[in-house]
């Protein structure tokens, strides 16, 4: 699979997360907090075993401030995935996907079918895709991503960095939000 180099565009005025920089550079792990590349193939190169664990893909409701990203109203059923990518056998990253269902029938059809492949790999290979300025969080203990990375990860921290980006292919958004386990 040939991955590409996604051209950037700036994030929609409605993006109320922390431009990457300054940021990550307090993070301790700015290096994957801004990297542009593919999260998975970065995963998948530091490690002998990689492993993405599905723990939620169709129909869902998006998180709060995703609502505006998506030019949706609040409440609304979007496409939503949510997995873990697992490296050595320990959860690494929690990633959390969310499209409108309508581009399930457009520009984002190849979501519906995904299984177990990240989604990384579907957006690195499609040239024409373009993606936004990283945004960077520490998201804090009450925060519903930080709540499922705790349920599902396992992880116990009571803050952990994140970036979110969109993908944007045939005019329509496709916003990833990585949430980093420690170590």
């Amino acid at each position: 699979m040939a991955l590409h180099r996604i051209r950037r565009i700036s994030a929609p005025a409605a993006e109320c997360w922390p431009p990457a920089l300054p940021a990550a550079r307090r993070s301790g792990i700015e290096s994957w907090l801004t990297d542009p590349g593919s999260l998975t193939q970065r995963l998948r190169r530091s490690s002998a075993r990689f492993e993405l664990r599905l723990l939620r893909q169709g129909p869902a409701r998006a998180l709060r401030d995703e609502y505006p990203l998506l030019g949706l109203p609040q409440g609304r059923k979007v496409w939503r995935r949510d997995v873990l990518l697992v490296a050595d056998g320990v959860p690494r990253v929690l990633g959390h996907s969310v499209c409108a269902l309508s581009a399930l029938r457009g520009p984002w059809r190849l979501l519906r079918h995904l299984g177990v492949k990240p989604v990384g790999d579907a957006v690195f290979t499609r040239p024409q895709t373009r993606r936004s300025a990283m945004r960077v969080k520490r998201l804090s203990a009450a925060h519903p991503l930080l709540r499922l990375a705790r349920r599902k990860g396992r992880a116990r921290e009571d803050a952990l960095w994140s970036r979110r980006s969109s993908f944007v292919y045939g005019g329509t958004p496709l916003w990833v939000s990585e949430v980093f386990f420690p170590g």
